[in-house]
């Protein structure tokens, strides 16, 4: 935000008399914004104040002074519920532009994920929404995205034993057998692009996905990368991931077509997250460190070997055959 000085004049009774029309035209100009009289030093506050109302002004806003947003808060670690707050990644990150526009944070209670574009586009109940949500071109078409904050991919996400005891080495082993995604995610697009053959179930959250997976409704999930690892790590420890897929989907916020002074602000406010080292901090603290795509190719390599350990004890098991 730019830095303004205010001069502080000292002037005696004398010369303010002599000079009156032109300290009064000095002081109504180093005053703007002000409520508290001259303080010395910056005044970036009160400059700071008057900057941001002036954009606020521009902004459509379905609450004056407010920025309204929405999100479907079961994504750990991105955005979850801590008791009755919503709290994760997007929280900070959105907390965060929202201080430096100058509006106050008003996140709306939980909603569905599928619902989230159509609603920013309605721009009736939310002026926003950030929730993991990948920008692509289908839903550019409603919503206008702002640039990127953080960069994905997608995970193959199965039970630790149908690895072990049930023939599942990769993905080519779970297409034609039941598979889940949330509704709406880029999950349940890639399966329907790439597992014709399946039968595809669609679920409301990723802990309903996982409780079916864990019941054997369907015998793998697919949902984002960052997700998986935090679930897996902590709550569901009796699964695994199978393989990720490199799709290289980067996170955006969405924001109604009509409000481009909104976008080209949360655009600035990014940017300078980025430069400032606010979004590596939100990163480390929520996330555990950097974007998660680098960690694709270890993951490959490991799904790799296992597809590979499978075809030689498959040929093995040829050669045992044949030689009795």
């Amino acid at each position: 935000m730019p830095q303004y000085t205010r001069r502080n004049f000292v002037i005696s009774l004398g010369a303010a008399l002599a000079a009156a029309p032109a300290v009064i035209a000095m002081a109504g100009c180093g005053s703007t914004g002000s409520t508290g009289g001259s303080t010395g030093g910056s005044g970036t506050a009160s400059s700071g104040a008057a900057a941001s109302a002036s954009s606020a002004s521009e902004y459509k806003l379905v609450e004056p002074g407010k920025l309204t947003i929405g999100c479907s808060p079961d994504y750990p670690p991105m955005e979850y519920q801590d008791g009755d707050k919503i709290v994760g990644f997007d929280y900070g990150v959105m907390s965060e532009i929202c201080d430096r526009l100058g509006l106050e944070c008003n996140f709306l209670p939980a909603q569905s994920f599928d619902t989230l574009v159509t609603q920013v586009a309605a721009g009736t109940k939310m002026d926003v929404s950030i929730s993991s949500i990948t920008i692509d071109d289908d839903r550019a078409e409603q919503v206008d995205f702002s640039d990127p904050y953080y960069d994905s991919n997608l995970a193959i996400v199965v039970m630790k034993d149908a690895v072990t005891d049930g023939g599942i080495a990769s993905r080519d082993d779970i297409d034609g057998k039941p598979v889940g995604a949330q509704s709406g995610s880029t999950g349940e697009a890639w399966i329907k692009e790439n597992l014709k053959d399946s039968a595809y179930t669609p679920f409301d959250t990723t802990v309903e996905c996982l409780a079916a997976l864990r019941t054997g409704q369907v015998t793998a999930v697919v949902y984002d990368e960052p997700v998986a690892r935090n679930q897996i790590a902590n709550e569901y420890t009796d699964c695994e991931i199978l393989d990720v897929i490199a799709t290289g989907e980067q996170y955006g916020i969405i924001v109604n077509k009509n409000n481009k002074a909104l976008t080209t602000a949360i655009n600035k406010a990014l940017a300078d997250m980025e430069s400032d080292g606010t979004m590596d901090e939100l990163k480390e603290k929520w996330i555990g460190g950097a974007d998660v795509v680098a960690s694709s190719k270890t993951v490959d390599k490991a799904a790799s070997s296992k597809a590979d350990s499978k075809a030689a004890s498959s040929k093995a098991d040829s050669a045992s055959a044949s030689k009795d």
